[in-house]
């Protein structure tokens, strides 16, 4: 099989996951009982089987499942995910307006954090591994297990008690809209990036200092070392045998990180991003903002898996033939 044909093997799974996705969200959705129906009834100021009726009714929920299930296919392969009910944004928006508003501002910080702590993983990784014995190893090896016992929120409160006192950082608000004709606007959101580069950064540093000890008393690391190559060049062969495990961890860490810390990274910093309208809409019951967040989430990590299998790919031959 060849490259490009595995490529788009694994292109077909994606787009069968996500349609996979769409199926379980919506039997989720049909059998469990939407709570705006009852919240109609209760804050009616007529007759409450009628406002709970007219609910019903403009959402189709007597409709038979089959031809619900079609609509809600058809819905969110054409991007019509519903529209809002209030709370984030205004009453009646689009909820994928809502969603390009706010993925902008996670991707802010969530992209330079995934750059930082890599590029710090590599780097200090395979320097504890090839100098175990040293006392700047020994020191970062300590930081990266401090790193990984505190947490995240934190160190956010540290940074913002230290970038406002000592810098007066805050007094520039975090801007709502990105724009990336004004790189130089971005700056305040090196600071939530920062909180979240360091615990990702202490987890990968081990996997790479792992790895790469595993590797180094290797053959072929002896042959490379017996020609006269420096650390740079062996470290260079080391981790591109050690790419496939890491590649697997990394993109681990990045899905986790997306469904886990996005929501305190954001509570702590008042960020505008989507776990900030993910937290809103499950306080206002605002079931399509819900269901659109969601959907935005297991599709990024859809995306992340196709991502590693292309990155399978291109490191390694042997994933032609699978």
């Amino acid at each position: 099989m060849s490259r490009l044909a595995f490529i788009g093997r694994r292109l077909g799974f994606s787009i069968l996951a996500a349609y996979a996705v769409m199926t379980v969200s919506f039997f989720v959705v049909a059998v469990m009982p939407d709570p705006n129906v009852g919240l109609a009834a209760w804050t009616a100021k007529g007759d409450p089987d009628e406002a709970a009726n007219a609910v019903v009714e403009a959402k189709n929920l007597n409709d038979p499942l089959l031809d619900r299930y079609l609509q809600w296919v058809v819905d969110l392969t054409t991007f019509d995910w519903g529209r809002s009910i209030g709370g984030f944004g205004r009453p009646g928006e689009p909820v994928i307006e809502l969603l390009q508003s706010v993925i902008p501002v996670t991707l802010a910080y969530l992209v330079p954090a995934l750059l930082i702590s890599t590029t710090l993983a590599l780097a200090l990784g395979s320097y504890v591994a090839l100098n175990p014995e040293s006392r700047v190893a020994t020191s970062i090896s300590s930081v990266g297990y401090l790193g990984l016992g505190v947490p995240s929120f934190f160190v956010a409160e540290l940074l913002l008690f230290a970038a406002n006192e000592q810098f007066d950082w805050l007094t520039v608000a975090f801007p709502r809209r990105i724009d990336l004709v004004d790189p130089v606007s971005l700056w305040p959101y090196l600071i939530p990036a920062t909180v979240l580069a360091t615990g990702l950064a202490a987890g990968q540093l081990r996997y790479v200092r792992a790895e790469s000890s595993e590797l180094l008393g290797r053959d072929f690391v002896k042959l490379v070392e017996s020609k006269g190559a420096g650390d740079l060049r062996v470290i260079r062969h080391v981790l591109a045998n050690a790419a496939l495990p890491l590649l697997s961890l990394f993109f681990a860490d990045m899905v986790s990180t997306m469904v886990v810390q996005v929501f305190v990274i954001e509570f702590v910093f008042g960020l505008q991003g989507i776990g900030t309208l993910t937290l809103q809409a499950v306080s206002d019951r605002n079931m399509p903002v819900i269901i659109g967040t969601t959907m935005a989430i297991a599709y990024a990590g859809i995306g992340a898996n196709f991502l590693q299998d292309v990155a399978y790919a291109w490191f390694d031959p042997r994933a032609d033939f699978e």
